[in-house]
């Protein structure tokens, strides 16, 4: 479900790119890597979390910072620049 709701998120982007792109609006697709979110104590299976723990622990985490100010560089770009697509990841992650 993950994986197929991502691509339907490209897709749409796109979609709206390529309609919108004429009329100057600007579609950037921002993709952030494992990021610190209340998703840790919503989960009550113990293996899961676990082993969400470890990858943390592993590979460290974005902060929310981390990913606005992607957001504020994206949107800060002169009006014919637009960004399709910017991923975040940890630096550990792979």
């Amino acid at each position: 479900m993950y994986g197929a709701t991502k691509a339907a998120l490209t897709y749409l982007s796109e979609s709206l790119r390529t309609e919108f792109g004429p009329r100057d609006v600007r579609v950037t697709n921002i993709e952030p890597g494992l990021t610190e979110t209340e998703l840790r104590g919503h989960i009550d299976n113990e293996e899961l979390s676990g082993q969400l723990e470890g990858m943390f622990g592993a590979i460290g985490s974005l902060a929310a910072d981390d990913v606005a100010d992607l957001i504020a560089y994206a949107t800060s770009r002169p009006r014919h620049v637009n960004l399709r697509q910017l991923i975040v990841l940890p630096t550990r992650q792979a």
